[in-house]
């Protein structure tokens, strides 16, 4: 989407000499707003390609494609949502985690009401909340392995039982106290984690959580793939 784009879609008419005419900064403002802006989001959108040619070259052959689904209306719709989504973000680990979800679903595509969702939410969380959500998932499913480390860790007690409280502790993910509860309010806020502490008594807000199904579905999503196949574990 480009300026004249952006300015169509919010009904906003503006023009260079409208702009210009903003005492001190106006000249500057005009180059950021009708050059600079639409020459960096075609060159994050140039990038995309570029590392999505070079990555299917090197990792991917013709019989890995599903060229029936790629020649449908729905991979048009979700391939415009993503080079949207990459025009309009400057972050490289939210890139390739797009980058991911497209070349998922040229492959082996994901059927979802939640499209367009969950483009959103992975283009704007981090990693250390997909961390979060994945280990919240792990605890939820059991799927806890290597316990010998874990108990030097005292994430399991004596008799090899899920300590989960400690999953849901800031010094586990390495993060300070006060960002880790912005991440994990935010994942309650997009619903892919749950505070299971409301209501109950002696219990601080967002000391119990856990993952919603709606979590579980969007890491599928960007995942592409059953968590029941899973074969990784909490080390």
């Amino acid at each position: 989407m480009d300026t004249t784009d952006i300015v169509k879609s919010t009904g906003i008419s503006l023009t260079k000499g409208a702009i210009g005419a903003i005492p001190y900064v106006g000249t500057l403002l005009n180059e950021i707003f009708f050059e600079n802006r639409g020459r960096l989001k075609q060159e994050r959108v140039n990038r995309f390609i570029e590392e999505l040619k070079i990555y299917i070259s090197k990792e991917m052959n013709q019989n890995q494609f599903d060229f029936d689904y790629i020649k449908s209306e729905q991979f048009s719709d979700l391939f415009e949502s993503i080079i949207f989504r990459i025009s309009q973000n400057r972050s490289e680990e939210k890139l390739h985690r797009l980058k991911k979800v497209l070349v998922n679903q040229m492959t082996s595509p994901y059927e979802t009401d939640y499209t367009e969702t969950f483009l959103d939410i992975a283009s704007k969380i981090n990693e250390k909340q997909i961390e979060i959500l994945n280990t919240h998932r792990k605890a939820e499913y059991g799927q806890i392995k290597n316990e010998d480390k874990l108990l030097d860790r005292g994430i399991l007690d004596a008799n090899h039982t899920v300590e989960v409280s400690n999953f849901r502790d800031n010094e586990y993910y390495k993060l300070e106290k006060a960002q880790y509860m912005f991440y994990v309010q935010d994942l309650v806020s997009k619903s892919l984690l749950l505070d299971d502490s409301i209501n109950r008594l002696s219990t601080r807000p967002y000391t119990i959580l856990k993952i919603t199904a709606f979590g579980i579905e969007f890491l599928r999503f960007i995942e592409n793939r059953s968590f029941e196949s899973d074969s990784e574990s909490i080390t």
